[in-house]
């Protein structure tokens, strides 16, 4: 039975499209705060979807000023004052849609943009952010009380739909529907037709996917297995120098892991720096390999990081060590990221090393027995 399309219209859309730009902007904030910072892969994606997204915020923004406010204008006069109100919010977010696309190109092209760009975004979610919740609890039910379902159907068609490519229809699509729970994946699938439905669903997800994993890192937009990232931290009785100091001499890294027994300065390296190299050997269960490494973050005694290379599994990952006074002692946080690990890779390290399931508690461990060390050494020293 065809459904009356002369009943109110139906906005639940808009409200979709709302949960997808906070879902976006609170995503950025976070990887732009958090450590590790994104690599330049990650960062150029993300610099390119932030300028894709403020693109598409003010095409919106432009779509309720030109047609569909003065839709509602001309059918309900008494609307006029609130979105004279909306308009005004517009003129009033512009700037900051500007200000986070400039920080956007800035930080696709240099790294030391990140803070520029991350106090962009904050400027933006304070203006944009209450204007959605008003959008959504004043004016969307008075759109709705207003419009049929049949003149926001063709509004929608040929100022949001009709301009863009089948492309950028598919990347849309699968952009609302992220994250988004079974009923509202439903509200959008109903607006297109069954066989591009599938296909956008089932095959062109792969690219929407593709794409976000380069900004996010999340496991809901990659098929890997391994456990892309981690943090653990604990409380050390040492000082952050004294952490520092056993971290930075790589030779004593089997101490402290549970998994690298041995590691080896080489390529003439010989003390810690940015851009030293060693090869760590490792051990889990009955596999065994090793990495080279290369030091890429130095900074005594606050931040010690490398990155492990593997040559047969085309892998890498990174980890960061970071060192807070912590009232007499030590806050030891140690995170780690895959940045780069081939599927078929994936499948050998998930079959041949069962114990990286879950590595939280192991890596737990490390950092407790690292903070062990650190402690016996403080005493030792004491006592002398």
């Amino acid at each position: 039975m065809a459904r009356d399309l002369s009943g109110p219209a139906d906005m639940s859309m808009m409200r979709i499209v709302h949960t997808a730009l906070r879902r976006d902007i609170g995503r950025a904030q976070r990887v732009l705060s958090e450590l590790p910072y994104p690599d330049d892969s990650q960062r150029q994606a993300l610099s390119e979807h932030l300028t894709w997204m403020m693109g598409w915020l003010h095409h919106h923004h432009e779509t309720e000023d030109a047609h569909l406010y003065p839709l509602v204008r001309s059918r309900n006069p008494a609307a006029a004052g609130l979105l004279d109100e909306m308009d005004a919010d517009h003129v009033a977010i512009q700037p900051a849609i500007s200000g986070v696309e400039d920080a956007a190109g800035r930080y696709g092209k240099a790294a030391d943009a990140r803070e520029l760009l991350l106090s962009a975004l904050d400027a933006l979610s304070a203006v944009l952010l209450p204007h959605l919740q008003r959008e959504e609890e004043e004016t969307m039910p008075v759109v709705s009380a207003t419009l049929t379902t049949r003149q926001w159907r063709d509004l929608e068609e040929e100022h949001n739909i009709k301009p863009l490519s089948k492309r950028e229809l598919a990347f849309s699509g699968n952009w609302f529907v992220d994250g988004l729970g079974d009923a509202d994946v439903a509200i959008v699938a109903a607006l297109v037709p069954p066989i591009p439905r599938w296909i956008v669903r089932h095959v062109l997800v792969r690219g929407y996917r593709k794409a976000m994993f380069k900004c996010w890192r999340l496991p809901e937009h990659t098929r890997l297995r391994t456990q892309l990232n981690g943090r653990t931290e604990h409380h050390c009785e040492a000082s952050p120098g004294t952490v520092w100091r056993i971290l930075a001499d790589v030779t004593r890294t089997g101490e402290w892991s549970h998994e690298c027994h041995t590691a080896a300065w080489i390529d003439g390296s010989s003390r810690a720096a940015v851009g030293a190299r060693f090869r760590g050997t490792s051990r889990s269960g009955f596999a065994q390999w090793s990495r080279s490494c290369a030091i890429h973050v130095c900074n005594d005694p606050d931040e010690f990081g490398y990155l492990t290379h593997g040559r047969l599994l085309q892998d890498c990952t990174e980890w960061l060590w970071t060192l807070h006074p912590d009232g007499t002692g030590t806050r030891i946080v140690q995170h780690y990221r895959v940045r780069s690990l081939p599927s078929w890779a994936d499948r050998v390290v998930w079959i041949f090393t069962p114990a990286h399931h879950d590595r939280r508690a192991a890596l737990s461990n490390d950092v407790a027995s690292l903070a062990a060390l650190a402690e016996r050494e403080t005493a030792l020293v004491g006592h002398l």
